[in-house]
């Protein structure tokens, strides 16, 4: 394996689905090509990075059972309304749960951020907001990839492609 052929395979390589001749080739090489073992290393501390941060930014964030029932009931009713999917596509199986997840940490990352906010503000604005704000909309967008593949012969051709889908709901916010 040479240089090229391990960056075009990188992130197979660490996600560990290289074939095992493709994996010892690979690690063959980054013993003696001190490049291609850095970019490996660079992207492994840039995927413990994203994630340390996550991690520290969501921790803190609580929903409470009301909130988090709304917001499922808005991504149920947006999945009611897409149309009838494959039942083999893998993708939009996960794409749901990770939908339903992500829209949760977001709201909640955004509330928290505004209740943060608001104690370091004047008191009297933030009484003023608190009585008129009760309800708190919520639009989140996310994509859903499907994952297609055909083999023919020893030629397999796959696509990557991807849904857009919204979702629009509301929060009732506590006094």
């Amino acid at each position: 394996m040479n240089c090229e052929h391990l960056q075009e395979n990188l992130y197979d390589y660490l996600d560990d689905i290289l074939s095992s001749a493709e994996k010892a080739a690979a690690e063959k090489h980054l013993l003696s090509c001190s490049i291609c073992r850095e970019a490996v290393q660079r992207e492994l501390f840039h995927a413990e990075t994203i994630s340390n941060q996550l991690r520290q930014a969501v921790e803190p964030v609580a929903l409470g059972e009301n909130a988090q029932r709304q917001m499922a009931r808005a991504v149920q009713r947006s999945i009611a309304k897409s149309p009838e999917r494959s039942p083999f596509s893998f993708w939009s199986r996960l794409a749901i749960p990770l939908a339903a997840a992500a829209l949760i940490l977001i709201s909640a990352s955004w509330l928290a951020h505004r209740v943060i906010s608001g104690r370091t503000s004047n008191r009297s604005t933030v009484n003023s907001v608190a009585a008129s704000a009760q309800v708190v909309p919520i639009h989140f967008s996310y994509s859903v990839p499907e994952y297609t593949f055909q083999k023919e012969g020893a030629l397999v051709i796959d696509a990557l492609t991807y849904e857009r889908r919204s979702v629009d709901g509301a929060l009732i916010a506590r006094k």
